[in-house]
């Protein structure tokens, strides 16, 4: 087993610190869960993914691997090539386990029964026929009402609970962001800048834009998602324009936990 180690997206001139580093995970001739956890900590890696579609057709090997992963608290996102659809008892466990999104390649009688579990538990998911062709270049959207049978189905898991969140804020409920963003923070989401920026984007619809510009710079140190600089550019082109004096609306942009795995 190795990891290729790629830089997601570079800083910039904005940036602090290095570039986030993703790992794409191969087994080659063997490896275990050790080796990975070796890895993940020594080399920073701040997701994962699982390139090799076979890996996961070994139900109890899978599973196996997904629990070792929380027993070790390795508390890393990460995605996964699969050619199968999984049981329900898989799907669970890489889910609890950090899997955020799945590529999957499938037979075209085999997508509804996927896209069925996909939506059972909140992945990110692109689908292709086996030649490797999308059979649909649309991305998934979920409901707020999907978001939160997902968060009840999987009450423990941070991540279930940060796009809850989301969703809270995209709809425009703000009172009720707070309590599954805390959850999330609580149970200790791996990336605390995207919960920064949820809640300055919370402070901006507020209108509190100090506040956001400060929870914004403290978003920015370390190995930031590229958002957060997104919007504390469009922060300061809302300062400079004078929107705060015209009553302009400030809209700033949240992410979801899958968008750390998309932005390469």
């Amino acid at each position: 087993m190795y990891i290729e180690k790629t830089v997601v997206i570079p800083n910039g001139k904005d940036g602090h610190g290095s570039a986030p580093l993703h790992g794409v995970v191969r087994w080659g001739s063997g490896g275990s869960i050790e080796d990975i956890e070796c890895e993940v900590r020594e080399r920073g890696f701040i997701s994962l993914e699982f390139r090799e579609l076979e890996f996961f057709e070994n139900h109890d090997r899978a599973v196996a691997m997904c629990r070792d992963m929380r027993l070790k608290e390795l508390n890393v996102l990460w995605g996964a090539q699969i050619a199968i659809v999984p049981a329900d008892e898989l799907f669970k466990v890489m889910r609890l386990a950090g899997c955020q999104h799945v590529d999957m390649q499938l037979e075209s009688d085999q997508v509804l029964d996927a896209l069925k579990l996909v939506r059972r538990y909140g992945f990110e998911v692109c689908i292709s026929n086996m030649d490797g062709m999308p059979y649909a270049s649309d991305m998934i959207f979920y409901t707020v009402a999907e978001r939160e049978a997902i968060a009840e189905r999987l009450p423990g898991l941070h991540a279930a609970q940060f796009d809850l969140a989301v969703a809270y804020y995209k709809a425009r409920r703000y009172p009720e962001v707070m309590l599954p963003l805390g959850k999330a923070m609580t149970l200790r989401f791996p990336r605390n800048e995207l919960c920064l920026n949820l809640l300055a984007c919370l402070g901006a619809a507020k209108h509190y834009p100090d506040l956001a510009a400060g929870l914004l710079d403290q978003a920015g140190y370390g190995c930031p998602h590229p958002v957060v600089f997104r919007n504390r550019k469009l922060l300061k082109s809302w300062l400079e324009s004078g929107g705060d004096l015209k009553g302009v609306r400030l809209e700033l942009e949240p992410e979801t936990g899958s968008s750390v795995l998309s932005y390469t």
